[in-house]
């Protein structure tokens, strides 16, 4: 069984709480809905996605035992957006930022998700360069999460 829904799902429970939960809320974040962009009175938002492929084992946490349980390494992205509006872009891109840098620090804070189910760590590996297309309201930045799971199988054997 997979991790990532949980794994998604946690991360966006931290994102929300983030901020003092001031920030980001159900209005403006979602686990791959872009349509909260269009939602009144949205000025900053953040979309969950699947960054990559997830990775599936029993030794994927850097050499550690795992005594029988099973890994699985997913990366999850968080698109960060920021609405230009009627703004400089200069305005919108330091308030972007600022966004993004407490969003980091606020989910360093928390290295197991506020220990989430089967989490072993969330950790920020990235965070890309903002990113603006002149026909678009919106400024955007993308954080990459890499999320370790750790779950014990129920083994079965015999005739299926």
């Amino acid at each position: 069984m997979s991790t990532y829904a949980t794994s998604e799902a946690a991360l966006l429970t931290a994102v929300q709480a983030s901020g003092s939960g001031d920030v980001f809320s159900a209005t403006n974040s979602s686990r791959g809905d872009f349509r909260i962009l269009n939602n009144e009175g949205v000025t900053q938002a953040a979309v969950l996605m699947q960054a990559a492929r997830s990775e599936f084992g029993d030794n994927l946490g850097q050499g550690r035992g795992t005594h029988g349980k099973r890994q699985q390494r997913h990366q999850i992205a968080i698109v960060v957006f920021q609405a230009r509006g009627q703004a400089d872009d200069g305005t919108s891109y330091q308030a972007l930022q600022a966004t993004t840098d407490s969003l980091i620090a606020y989910l360093d804070t928390y290295p197991r998700l506020n220990d989430a189910a089967n989490v072993k760590r969330a950790e920020v590996t990235e965070a890309s360069e903002p990113r603006i297309k002149r026909d678009s309201a919106w400024i955007f930045q993308t954080v990459l999460v890499e999320v370790l799971t750790e779950t014990a199988p129920v083994l079965a054997e015999g005739p299926h």
